[in-house]
């Protein structure tokens, strides 16, 4: 029996995603930089704060461009630039924000592309009561990328971290390439969503306050995983004298993953919002343990609960806007929600700032505590205005 064809979409968006989630490995990179190329840890943190930056606010004309031309040509763009990304930054090791904005800014676009086409493509395959499952599927192999790739990065760095940069950009952009000619929106969708009139009005969920205050509650919250994340092989080093922060990075990536999976299946049963809480508390009670863990072992324990709660983050938000706006610009929707991940890119670079002078991450915990407890109590606010609560 042949495969249905809203699957072979979800399969090779699912493909895209895991190649994008390179950027999960990004501190395995950071610290080949600081090691070869005497950045200082302030200055490894900016590439990537300038890459969520980037990426987040090209999620809405790039979610925009795959609204009307379809998700096969934006996602071949965003291979272009993943790719070259990689390539060109390479080559300004020696300058650190000349390569900085080289792979932040291309690497930003090329995901926005990819990632702003692969959800909702698939998700119009599916009905109503499928698309979080859906949604969760194909974003779970984005966090397990750096689960497989971390070991594989890691020889890369250790061997020339620009080569490592070199052979990341030519592999990101064939391989993304190629699957892109498989992602296509179902048939009787392409007309309504290419052929509008020039002189539509705004949509009226544009006005909606509660569009806003989940950009809000998705900015405060999304910040603790990219920040922990980007910082994960220091903190290892710092904390408990590990090593080989690489192994920390796949357990990341992995809970990471399987957080996207349950993050979906869950907000199908529990809800969207009652789902949201959930992993806020994960989250702040993963800080708090951060905190005091210096063995390896509750070092690492607390990463992976903490990794579990932020993946489902990716899976329950693009639910909740679907729930709360349709899935009629949806690309344009969640664009806007989506945009709070650039805004958190500040997370990242104050950490490394933070750790420049103090030596420690005690106050950047407490930073990301005080944000997570702060998107809890507005989406409380949220709750008590929505039936979806």
């Amino acid at each position: 029996m042949p495969l249905y064809r809203g699957w072979k979409v979800a399969l090779a968006g699912a493909g895209v995603n895991f190649l994008v989630g390179i950027n999960y490995t990004w501190s395995i990179f950071a610290a080949g930089l600081v090691d070869q190329k005497g950045w200082t840890h302030a200055q490894a943190a900016l590439p990537f704060s300038l890459f969520l930056f980037c990426y987040a606010f090209s999620m809405v004309p790039a979610g925009q461009a795959q609204d009307y031309f379809g998700p096969r040509p934006v996602i071949s763009l965003g291979s272009l630039f993943a790719g070259g990304a990689f390539i060109s930054s390479a080559f300004y090791l020696d300058s650190p924000f000349t390569a900085a904005l080289l792979w932040g800014g291309l690497l930003g676009l090329g995901l926005a592309c990819c990632f702003s086409s692969t959800t909702p493509s698939a998700m119009k395959w599916f009905p109503p009561e499928k698309k979080g499952t859906v949604a969760g599927l194909v974003v779970t192999s984005t966090g397990l990328a750096a689960f497989v790739m971390s070991p594989l990065v890691q020889r890369l760095v250790q061997v020339s971290v620009r080569e490592a940069f070199l052979t990341s950009g030519a592999f990101l952009f064939l391989a993304i390439l190629l699957l892109a000619q498989v992602i296509v929106n179902p048939p009787g969708r392409i007309q309504d969503l290419r052929y509008r009139p020039v002189g539509r009005r705004w949509p009226a969920s544009l006005f909606d306050l509660r569009l806003y205050q989940l950009w809000l509650v998705f900015f405060l919250v999304i910040g603790t995983g990219v920040t922990v994340n980007s910082h994960l092989v220091n903190i290892m080093r710092v904390q408990s004298a590990f090593e080989r922060g690489y192994l920390i990075v796949a357990i990341f990536a992995l809970f990471n993953a399987t957080g996207r999976v349950a993050g979906g299946l869950l907000s199908d049963r529990l809800g969207r919002l009652r789902s949201l809480t959930l992993a806020f508390r994960v989250i702040a009670g993963m800080l708090v343990l951060m905190m005091v863990a210096r063995p390896p072992l509750l070092l690492a324990g607390a990463v992976a609960l903490l990794a579990l709660a932020y993946g489902s983050l990716y899976s329950i938000f693009p639910a909740t806007v679907v729930s709360f706006f349709g899935d009629r610009n949806f690309g344009l929707y969640y664009g806007i929600v989506f945009t709070g991940l650039g805004a958190s890119g500040l997370f990242p670079y104050a950490a490394g700032v933070l750790f420049e002078r103090q030596g420690h991450y005690i106050y950047t915990y407490g930073l990301l505590l005080a944000t997570t407890i702060t998107a809890s109590l507005l989406l409380m606010r949220i709750g008590k205005t929505s039936r979806f609560f």
